[in-house]
C-alpha cells in the first residue's frame, strides 16, 4: 500500500495532522486546535478525505483543543487510559490499535510530558505529540510532569522504532516540520545524556513550576465537560525544553530570486532537481514546466530520492514560505546540501512573466 496521506495544519506552532488511507480516504485527525476547525475540515475536503476519528495525544496545557467540536458530530475521540478528561472519549493503551480505513497505528505509552501522553507508530510514521521534538525533547515543567520519565519514554519506546521512521511532533519552533528516528538518535543533544537520573539533573526541571494560571485554566478547559467556543485561541506555553535545538549542515538554505532562478530552470527542472512542495490539488492546477510534485507534509516519505550532485535542490511553493520550511527541514537532516527556496514562489513566478503549465 502506499503511504499514508499527510496534511500538517499549522497554528502558532501548534501542529494539527490529517492521516489518511490512501485506499479507503477515511482520515485520522491527530491534536486539534481550537479556531482551525474550518481550515481542516476544508483541507480534508480538498484531499478527498472523510475524517473518522481524532485523536488527541494528551491533555494540551499550551492551546485548547478542538476534539469537542468533532465530537459533537458523532466522531470518537480517543486519549490515553491514564487521561484525567472528564469528556466522553475511548480510551487506549499499550499496544492497543487505532485503526482508519486500511490503516492500523499502535499506540505507545510515552509519559513524562504529562502522564496521559501517547504515541503512534505505524505505515512509516510516528505521531508522538509533545515528547520528541527535532533536536531536543518537550518540557517537564508541568504539574504531573517528569523529566525522567520522558527522557526513558524516548530512549526505551521511541528510539527503538526504525531509524527511518517520519516523526511528526506536536509543534514546530524551529521551522523543521519533521524529523526520524535514526537523525534524533545520532544528533539530538538531549540524549547524549547516561540515563534517565542524568538528564533530570541536567534540566533541573521542577514538576508544577511551569504550571502558570493561564496553563492551570487552558488544563481545566481542556480537562472539563463543557462546550469550548470556536474561537481562535491563543497559546499560553511553550512545549519544548530550553535548549540549542535543531541544527543544520554548514550548508545553509539560500533563497533566490526568480530572476538568478530562470537561466538554470530547464537544466534543473530536466534533472529532477526542482521540487514544488504544494499539495497535489494545487500542482495539479498548475505548475512550473518540469517541476516535480512532492508536498510538504509528506516529504519524510521520499528522504530516498534526494541523491548527492554539484547542482543542488530548488524548492517552490505558492509564495515561498512552505518551500523554505522545506530546504530548512532537509538541511537539518542532512539530506541536501545548499538547498535553494524560490522566493515570492510561483507567483513571483507567474508575475515575472516566466512560463506557467496549466490544464
Amino acid at each position: 500500500m502506499p503511504h499514508p496521506i499527510v496534511k500538517v495544519i499549522a497554528d502558532q506552532g501548534c501542529q494539527s495532522y490529517l492521516v489518511g488511507c490512501p485506499e479507503t480516504r477515511r482520515a485520522l485527525l491527530v491534536d486539534p486546535k481550537v479556531g482551525r476547525t474550518k481550515t481542516i475540515q476544508d483541507a480534508a475536503a480538498k484531499f478527498g478525505l472523510t475524517i473518522e476519528r481524532v485523536v488527541d495525544t494528551h491533555t494540551h496545557a499550551d492551546h485548547l483543543s478542538a476534539g469537542q467540536a468533532f465530537a459533537a458530530a458523532g466522531l470518537d475521540i480517543v486519549m490515553s487510559r491514564h487521561t484525567s478528561c472528564r469528556r466522553k472519549v475511548l480510551r487506549v493503551g499499550d499496544g492497543d490499535g487505532v485503526q482508519v480505513g486500511s490503516l492500523r497505528f499502535q499506540v505507545l505509552e510515552v509519559p513524562g510530558h504529562t502522564p496521559d501522553s501517547i504515541a503512534l507508530w505505524g505505515h512509516g510514521l510516528a505521531l508522538v505529540g509533545d515528547t520528541l521534538f527535532a533536536g531536543s525533547l518537550a518540557r517537564s515543567d508541568f504539574r504531573g510532569a517528569s523529566a525522567a520519565q520522558l527522557f526513558d519514554s524516548v530512549t526505551r519506546r521511541l528510539l527503538t522504532l526504525p531509524d527511518e521512521t517520519v516523526v511528526f511532533a506536536g509543534h514546530d519552533y524551529r521551522d523543521v516540520l519533521f524529523t526520524t528516528i535514526g537523525h534524533e538518535r545520532r544528533t539530538n543533544s538531549a540524549l547524549r545524556h547516561a540515563d534517565a537520573a542524568a538528564y533530570a539533573r541536567a534540566i533541573g526541571d521542577v514538576p508544577g513550576a511551569g504550571n502558570s494560571p493561564e496553563v492551570d485554566h487552558m488544563l481545566a478547559l481542556n480537562q472539563s465537560v463543557e462546550p469550548l467556543p470556536e474561537l481562535p485561541s491563543a497559546v499560553v506555553a511553550a512545549c519544548c525544553a530550553a535548549g540549542p535545538g535543531p541544527t543544520t549542515r554548514a550548508s545553509a538554505v539560500t533563497e533566490c530570486t526568480v530572476a538568478e532562478l530562470r537561466a538554470s530552470e530547464p537544466a534543473r527542472a530536466a534533472a529532477g532537481r526542482w521540487i514544488d512542495v504544494r499539495d497535489p490539488w494545487e500542482f495539479a492546477e498548475w505548475r512550473i514546466p518540469g517541476t516535480k510534485n512532492l508536498p510538504l507534509s509528506e516529504l519524510g516519505f521520499h528522504l530516498a530520492e534526494f541523491t548527492s550532485s554539484d547542482e543542488p535542490f530548488v524548492f517552490s511553493c505558492l509564495g515561498g514560505i512552505r518551500s523554505k520550511t522545506a530546504a530548512k527541514t532537509l538541511a537539518y537532516l542532512g539530506v541536501v546540501d545548499g538547498p535553494i527556496s524560490l522566493v515570492g514562489g510561483i507567483n513571483a513566478w507567474r508575475d515575472a512573466g516566466a512560463p506557467i503549465e496549466r490544464i
